[in-house]
């Protein structure tokens, strides 16, 4: 089983790796990338240490199909990054966090697809900040 968590934003505010890792840095964040990732172009598995874990998650960065996302989600940008982890909860956790700092750098609204949850930029951190803490109890 997977686990696919999306965040959508205007592609112009897609973060260098550079800015990626300034704001993990600013924000406390216990994530660092390995390598020299280029997020516009990069796909599949994105290697990270996450809580003084190595992890990592399947990353893609791509328009949004036509007709794949709620309205309500779509004038957030026409852009996402699909988080694709498997059942580890681990992995789920390294996503998630990615995905944090990179809403904090895009202003995006991330969705779950699988339940249909929409969160608007203005709630992302607090909910990812929930979702995290719930998927560390689960983790040995």
């Amino acid at each position: 089983m997977s686990v696919i968590s999306l965040l959508v934003f205007d592609p112009d505010r897609l973060p260098s790796m550079e800015s990626f890792r300034a704001e993990a840095a600013r924000g406390g964040d216990q994530i660092a990338v390995s390598g020299n990732a280029d997020l516009r172009s990069h796909t599949g598995y994105l290697p990270l240490r996450v809580f003084g874990r190595d992890t990592g998650f399947e990353f893609y960065f791509d328009a949004v199909p036509q007709g794949q996302l709620p309205d309500e989600v779509l004038r957030f940008g026409s852009h996402y990054i699909v988080a694709r982890s498997g059942s580890d909860f681990e992995e789920g956790r390294a996503a998630l966090v990615f995905l944090r700092v990179v809403a904090r750098l895009t202003d995006g609204a991330y969705f779950y697809p699988d339940d249909g949850i929409f969160v608007p930029p203005n709630e992302v951190q607090s909910y990812l900040d929930a979702q995290i803490a719930e998927y560390r109890k689960y983790i040995k």
